[in-house]
C-alpha cells in the first residue's frame, strides 16, 4: 500500500473529522525571492543618482524596513529569505542620497520554491515605459529563411521606423522608445532585400507604467492586387473625367473573403480619389476575394457587378498598375 493510500486508510480508521490527505504532487513549498535591478537599462555603476533601493512587500516586515544597497555581494539586487507560498506584490523604489525617489517598478511574484524576479526601474515622476518586440513567420521560419531583410514598424502617430530583421529574433527583443501605459497601435511590414513587402502584421499593444513588457508578433504571408476602373450606363462606357468633370468624386474598394467572408476594409471601403486609379493593394493575405467597387456623383451611383469572377491573391506577388484589373461600375 503507498503512503497516500496508508494515510487515508488511518484517518478512516481513526474517526476524526479533522484529518486531511494531501498529495505530495498538490504541496507549494515555501522559498527565498531575489530581485535583480536595472534603472531604464542601467546597471548600479552605471546609474550614478541611485544611492540604494528600498523594497517593500505589502503584509511582509522586511530587514532594515526594506531598505538595501544598490549592489550588495558584486550583485546588482538583494535576496529575501524564507516567505510563505503564495502570490506577492512588490513595490521597488530607487532612491538618491537625500531619500528623493528616482525610480520604480511595481509587480506581482509567487513563491513556491525559490523565485528570481528581473526588474528595470522607470524614472519616477513618468509612468512611461518601453516594449521589447519579437517576431516570427509562418513555420517559425528565421529571418534567412523567410527571406526577410528589414523590419518597418509604425507605432500609432509615429513615422515607421526600419530595422534590420535579427533584431526581433534576438534576445531580450527589440527595444521601442518609452510609451505612454495603454493600449497602442502597431505595424509590421517585413521586406526583402529589395524592399519589396513580404509578410505584415497590425494590432495592438498594450504597455505598463513604469514596468517593460514583452511582445511577439507573428507576422503572416501577403500578396497584392491591382485595381481599375470604368463607368457604363449600359450602352456607353466613360472614364472619370467624363463621369465628374469636377475631379473630387471618389470610388470605394473593398475585398470580401471568400473563405471567411469578412471585408477586409470593413464596412465602408477604401476610398481612392477616381482618377488615382489604378490602385495597388500589397498588404493581403493569401487567398480569393470578391471585388466590390461603389461611387456616387450626385444622385447618381455605380457599382460593381456582384457576380464578377472572384480574383487570386497568391503570396509574395504583387502587381504592378500595368496589370491592373479594370473592373466596370454599372449606372444604378
Amino acid at each position: 500500500m503507498n503512503s497516500r493510500l496508508l494515510l487515508a486508510f488511518l484517518c478512516l480508521a481513526s474517526f476524526s473529522t479533522g484529518c486531511i490527505v494531501v498529495d505530495e504532487n498538490d504541496r507549494a513549498y515555501p522559498g527565498d525571492v531575489s530581485f535583480l535591478w536595472t534603472f531604464e537599462g542601467l546597471r548600479c555603476d552605471q546609474s550614478r543618482e541611485v544611492f540604494g533601493v528600498n523594497v517593500e512587500i505589502p503584509g511582509e516586515s522586511l530587514h532594515n524596513g526594506g531598505r538595501y544597497a544598490c549592489n550588495t555581494g558584486g550583485v546588482d539586487g538583494i535576496t529575501l529569505h524564507d516567505f510563505r507560498p503564495g502570490s506577492y506584490t512588490y513595490i521597488l523604489t530607487a532612491v538618491d542620497v537625500s531619500n528623493r525617489v528616482v525610480y520604480e517598478a511595481r509587480g506581482t511574484f509567487r513563491i513556491d520554491g525559490n523565485v528570481t524576479v528581473r526588474a528595470d526601474l522607470m524614472g519616477q515622476g513618468d509612468p512611461a515605459s518601453y516594449a521589447l518586440l519579437n517576431w516570427t513567420f509562418p513555420g517559425n521560419a528565421n529571418c534567412g529563411q523567410a527571406g526577410v531583410a528589414s523590419v518597418d514598424i509604425t507605432l500609432d502617430d509615429q513615422e515607421p521606423a526600419n530595422f534590420p530583421c535579427f533584431e526581433g529574433q534576438r534576445t531580450p527583443g527589440l527595444q521601442t522608445p518609452d510609451l505612454a501605459p495603454g493600449e497602442h497601435f502597431i505595424e509590421f511590414i517585413a521586406r526583402d532585400a529589395s524592399g519589396h513587402p513580404l509578410y505584415y502584421y497590425n494590432g495592438g499593444l498594450v504597455t505598463q507604467a513604469y514596468n517593460p513588457v514583452s511582445a511577439t508578433y507573428n507576422l503572416y504571408a501577403v500578396g497584392g492586387a491591382a485595381i481599375s476602373w470604368r463607368f457604363s450606363d449600359g450602352s456607353v462606357t466613360r472614364d472619370c473625367a467624363q463621369v465628374d468633370p469636377s475631379g473630387r468624386m471618389e470610388v470605394g474598394v473593398n475585398f470580401q473573403d471568400t473563405a471567411t467572408g469578412e471585408w477586409v476594409y470593413g464596412a465602408l471601403g477604401d476610398w481612392q480619389l477616381c482618377q488615382n486609379k489604378p490602385i495597388t493593394y500589397s498588404f493581403l493575405r493569401p487567398g480569393t476575394y470578391k471585388v466590390s467597387l461603389y461611387a456616387k456623383n450626385g444622385n447618381t451611383e455605380y457599382r460593381s457587378n456582384s457576380n464578377m469572377a472572384p480574383i487570386l491573391v497568391r503570396a509574395h506577388q504583387f502587381p504592378g498598375p500595368n496589370d491592373a484589373l479594370e473592373v466596370t461600375m454599372f449606372r444604378q
